[in-house]
């Protein structure tokens, strides 16, 4: 529920650094409007906006920071509801644009350069300026204001996987200057100092190691003043290899009016000529559609899983939707025609896996019931749904709120919100801003059209690979727990923010917002309560890092503290489809087999970050990809030849025996982590032959220092299995 008080309260959530204060712009420009021109020779006044950019330090001084491509996009937002003719400025959107046409191996620029003019600070108190903001009697107009200048530049596309062979750009629709610019030079941090730069002509650069770069970008202005911007890019990686081919695709029939689109990229094994056997890909949920196929290849080939596969005579086919947020049934139309293409360059009857990563989970799910439902033929013989949002996906719902809070000013925060509304969120989205007490309606009709398809395929042998804790380990925080701390205060404005991860089932304030700006503008607040949701915001689960991220920020007013970095985005209990309410459900203590409609799950002991590919994970996937084409499907239930842990006495102190099984030698891993997930020692790295084995444990971590007393938790590996005992350590 939402409520909004009549007089000020406390509380504002600032997502990300680049931000500006809420709808009252509009009263605060129509106020400012009526000072006379010669207060304002630049036709800037950016006063006109609440402004929270690095605008007003991006001077082009030797001090000036080094800035990324939110910070112009909100720069160029503020410049623009601050300026007389704000069309001489590209748009948020544009930077967008130009990011996203260009080539993977070339970086787009964008350079900005105006003079711009602010109110005195003092005027409102000097009596200068009146409280109604007009101009007093007999003042100078020119006396109101003072001059400034921004020279600011930032990559467009702020990381690379190209670095050897790298094309930076300024184009010229990025370039946006109020006089000439002089002698425009770059020095692109490769070793090889100032360069001439030209719009539109790339500057070829060759890196010889990853990392993060500053380029610098060098100005001189008609009267001799000399500019400096600086701009990061990461090079990731030096270099990706191209796919073997790429094939454009639309799907064969439409859903909704629209037939989905995107592009397969084929990465054939050394040797092969045309797709002989193949193992295929979904992409997840691409927010701003920034994934290629050099992203992806970099996603895919952690641990060198994409490349250990080829080397064994494995062909990846990746899929990569055109519009990744389109609805999940338009999308799922199109994995049925790529798996009939796919199909089409196979001999009859060859059978292969199909991978879903995150979104592509659910995804692929859809489009193979659907098949099957029509009585179509698929050559599936294993579907892997890696960290898949099959009961569904999580962004902390007062995040959300923050979004619809502050879209009327923050470039960023309006795009994200405009993701947010968009059909595959609204789908996957267990709570959605718009329905706090729920999803979104298009979730549940979504799900009860799967049902009534057949909810599940039948004919493949259905495997989970989870990366959130099996163990009931939570993200570091408790149900209703703080999760961002912000407060600020001066005489012009005050703002103090925090937001609350979603309570147990209970009521608690999530979200609380307030502008408190000085009279007579106007304040806005709003607060948001939270009733009778689960605790997903903690859950065990695929995490991401949003609020470290938020942390990481340099706000312009006062320090935005992330009071833990990261929350659950797929739950554990919904990559694994159970059949639970219980998103602290104990996989390992418990028995899922009954509860999950997948024939194998596998999971860790702790949380992972959302698809990453982990050891553990790459050789989960590599067992159950090779086991599709090698032999028949295993039966139903957990993977064969499972592991045994047992510890006893428990609880214990001073000393417990933990006590494994494996039923073939090989390398296993038994450490001992706290219910955060933290490692605290190891007891076995090593090989160990196939039986029994007993291992003492005193209670006492990796530096030999007592442990408190409490629940900790044992995890064994070995061959891609995992298996997790609980022991309680007594005082």
């Amino acid at each position: 529920m939402r409520h909004r008080p009549t007089r000020p309260l406390i509380g504002l959530l600032l997502l990300v650094a680049s931000l500006a204060l809420a709808d009252t712009g509009a009263e605060l420009r129509q106020a400012l409007g009526q000072l006379p021109a010669a207060a304002l020779p630049s036709g800037i006044l950016l006063d006109r906006v609440v402004g929270l950019s690095p605008l007003t330090v991006a001077d082009g001084g030797p001090d000036a920071p080094a800035l990324g491509a939110a910070d112009l996009r909100q720069m160029l937002r503020e410049l623009r509801g601050a300026a007389d003719q704000p069309s001489r400025w590209p748009s948020p959107a544009d930077l967008r644009r130009f990011a996203r046409d260009a080539d993977p191996a070339t970086v787009p620029l964008v350079l900005v350069e105006t003079r711009y003019d602010r109110l005195r600070r003092d005027d409102l108190v000097s009596g200068r300026l009146q409280a109604n903001l007009t101009v007093a009697p007999g003042t100078d107009p020119g006396a109101l204001t003072t001059a400034g200048r921004v020279f600011a530049a930032a990559a467009l596309r702020e990381r690379t996987y190209h670095g050897s062979r790298l094309s930076i750009v300024l184009p010229a629709v990025a370039l946006a200057t109020s006089e000439p610019l002089n002698g425009l030079q770059l020095d692109a941090d490769d070793g090889r100092g100032w360069r001439p730069l030209a719009t539109d002509t790339p500057l070829s650069v060759n890196y010889p190691t990853t990392g993060r770069r500053t380029l610098r970008l060098m100005a001189t202005l008609p009267d001799g003043t000399r500019l400096e911007a600086r701009a990061h890019l990461d090079v990731l990686a030096l270099d990706t290899p191209a796919p073997t081919q790429t094939w454009p695709l639309t799907a064969d029939e439409p859903f909704g009016g629209a037939y989905g689109t995107g592009q397969a990229y084929l990465y054939l094994a050394p040797g092969h000529t045309s797709l002989t056997n193949p193992v295929v890909v979904i992409e997840g949920f691409d927010l701003d559609n920034s994934l290629g196929w050099p992203e992806l290849y970099d996603l895919l080939n952690r641990e060198n899983l994409l490349e250990d596969l080829r080397a064994e005579g494995f062909d990846a086919v990746v899929l990569d939707f055109t519009e990744s947020t389109d609805p999940i049934q338009r999308n799922a139309y199109l994995v049925s025609t790529l798996l009939g293409r796919v199909e089409a360059e196979l001999p009859a009857g060859q059978p292969y896996t199909l991978v879903g990563a995150s979104m592509g989970g659910l995804v692929g799910r859809y489009a193979l019931t659907r098949d099957e439902s029509l009585a179509r033929p698929h050559g599936v013989r294993t579907f892997i749904s890696f960290d898949g949002a099959q009961n569904g996906a999580n962004i902390p719902v007062g995040l959300q709120f923050w979004l619809d809070f502050f879209a009327d000013e923050s470039a960023d925060a309006a795009y994200l919100l405009s993701r947010l509304n968009l059909p595959a969120a609204r789908q996957m989205l267990l709570y959605h801003y718009q329905s706090a007490g729920g999803p979104d309606p298009a979730r549940p009709a979504l799900m009860a059209e799967l049902a009534a398809l057949g909810d599940w395929p039948q004919q493949p042998r259905l495997v989970s690979v989870a990366n959130g804790s099996g163990s009931s380990a939570n993200q570091g925080f408790n149900p209703g727990a703080q999760l961002v701390r912000w407060e600020y205060g001066s005489l012009l404005v005050d703002i103090v923010g925090n937001v609350w991860a979603v309570p147990d089932h209970t009521s608690g304030v999530i979200f609380d917002g307030l502008i408190d700006l000085i009279w007579p503008l106007p304040d806005r607040s709003l607060t948001v309560t939270a009733s009778g949701l689960r605790p997903l915001d903690g859950a065990p689960g695929g995490w991401r890092a949003s609020i470290a991220e938020l942390d990481a920020q340099d706000a312009p007013y006062g320090d935005i503290i992330g009071l833990h970095p990261n929350h659950a985005f797929i739950p554990t209990v919904s990559a694994l489809a159970l059949d639970v309410d219980d998103v602290f459900y104990d996989v390992a203590g418990g028995d899922p087999a009954p509860l999950t409609p997948f024939d194998a799950i596998y999971y860790p002991a702790v949380n992972e970050e959302h698809v990453l590919i982990s050891p553990a994970g790459k050789d989960w996937l590599l067992a159950e990809i090779r086991g599709a084409v090698t032999a028949a499907p295993q039966p139903l239930g957990l993977p064969a030849a499972p592991l045994t842990l047992s510890v006893g006495p428990n609880p214990f102190n001073p000393l417990t025996q933990v006590r494994f099984s494996a039923a073939t030698a090989g390398q296993a891993t038994l450490s001992v982590h706290d219910v955060r997930g933290r490692r605290l020692a190891t007891l076995v790295d090593g090989r160990v032959e196939a039986g029994e084995h007993t291992v003492a444990w005193d209670g006492r971590d990796a530096a030999r220092r007592k442990l408190a007393a409490g629940v900790y938790l044992l995890h064994l590996t070995k061959d891609g299995q995992a298996v997790t005992s609980r022991v309680t350590l007594l005082p």
